[in-house]
């Protein structure tokens, strides 16, 4: 019953940090893209893959949370992810996510 008399503002507030507690650990976990090569195209296209809908997400987070520590890195992760889909398309990568 607690959250039914939370502010609207403490509820967005738990939204972003839970948000970003969870892109935190999912950051850790991202696979390196130096340590794939584009002769071994599957895992090479997953990789790209994987870490431009990771900024995708960093991107959606910052919109609906803007004080967000993500905030500061959202214009690299844009930037990661406009590279990363030239590598994709110039090595004719395939969703599969």
């Amino acid at each position: 019953m607690w959250s039914a008399a939370q502010p609207a503002g403490a509820a967005a507030a738990t939204d972003c940090t839970t948000e970003a507690a969870a892109l935190n650990r999912d950051q850790s976990e991202l696979p390196r893209l130096d340590v794939a090569s584009p002769r071994d195209r599957p895992p090479y296209c997953i990789t790209i893959e994987t870490i431009m809908a990771f900024a995708g997400r960093v991107k959606t987070h910052v919109a609906h949370c803007p004080n967000s520590d993500f905030a500061q890195a959202v214009t690299e992760w844009d930037k990661t992810r406009a590279d990363y889909s030239r590598l994709f398309s110039q090595y004719r990568c395939k969703r599969s996510l």
